[in-house]
This record gives structure tokens, C-alpha cells and sequence, in this order.
């Protein structure tokens, strides 16, 4: 017996706009990214930088100027699929809750990892700091 697939005028198989439809959901799907962000006084609240401020980030080690910690810095990012988030991706993130805090610099950087089912997700915590004595 011989089975013959009906083909449409432009001589694609039936099953062609459906494999579209599938195609199309999947990227839509595996595009999607969440970021949020935000920062927490731990005392008195300083006002912002300017969004063009320099702040400092210590990976390692802190700064050998005196300081105070002002504030605790979170960054969160899901991505769907097997995309990874990286340290480098949240960094901008970061900044911008450093500078809206008022911090001079960014210490105590943790990382952590999760995964669930179809989504990954990558959070940074991190200390926004402000300087207690000028620069000389």
C-alpha cells in the first residue's frame, strides 16, 4: 500500500504551517529573560549619583579607605532553556542600584545559581559602601 501526503499549490507537506507555529512558540519561549533589580538602605538613606558616577567594585578583598556599608544590592536573572546569566551581565545592573543607594564602590559580592525546569536562574548580592574620608 502506498501512502500519498496531500500537498498544497506551493508543494509543501499539510504539516509545514504547523511546524512554523511550533518553531515560532520555542524562540519566543527561549528568548525570554527576566531582570530585577534593587537596593535596601541599612541606615540613613543617601542621595543618588549621577547616573555617569564612577563606582568601584571589589570582586575580592575591600577597599584600604574607611568606609560605612549604606546598602544591600540585589540582582536577579532568569533566562528560560539552558542560557546562562553571567557575573558580567548583572554588572550594570548592580551599578545602577550602587549609584541609586549613593554607594562609592561595591564589596561582599556572593553569586549564586538555580535551576529549575526550563529556567535558570543567576542572583548576585552584593554591600554598596560610601567612603568616609575623601580622596587625597
Amino acid at each position: 500500500m502506498i501512502c500519498v501526503t496531500p500537498r498544497p499549490k506551493d508543494g509543501l507537506p499539510w504539516a509545514w504551517p504547523t511546524n512554523r507555529l511550533v518553531l515560532a512558540i520555542c524562540l519566543a519561549v527561549s528568548a525570554c529573560t527576566v531582570r530585577q533589580a534593587r537596593h535596601v538602605w541599612l541606615g540613613p538613606a543617601y542621595p543618588p549619583w549621577p547616573s555617569g558616577h564612577s563606582v568601584e567594585v571589589f570582586r575580592d578583598g575591600l577597599p584600604a579607605r574607611p568606609f560605612l556599608r549604606i546598602s544591600r544590592l540585589d540582582v536577579h536573572i532568569e533566562k528560560t532553556d539552558f542560557r546562562k546569566a553571567s557575573f558580567d551581565e548583572a554588572l550594570p545592573q548592580l551599578l545602577n542600584q550602587a549609584r541609586l543607594s549613593g554607594a562609592d564602590a561595591v564589596i561582599e559580592i556572593r553569586e549564586r545559581r538555580t535551576w529549575v525546569v526550563g529556567s535558570r536562574a543567576y542572583h548576585v548580592t552584593a554591600t554598596g559602601i560610601r567612603y568616609t574620608e575623601p580622596t587625597n
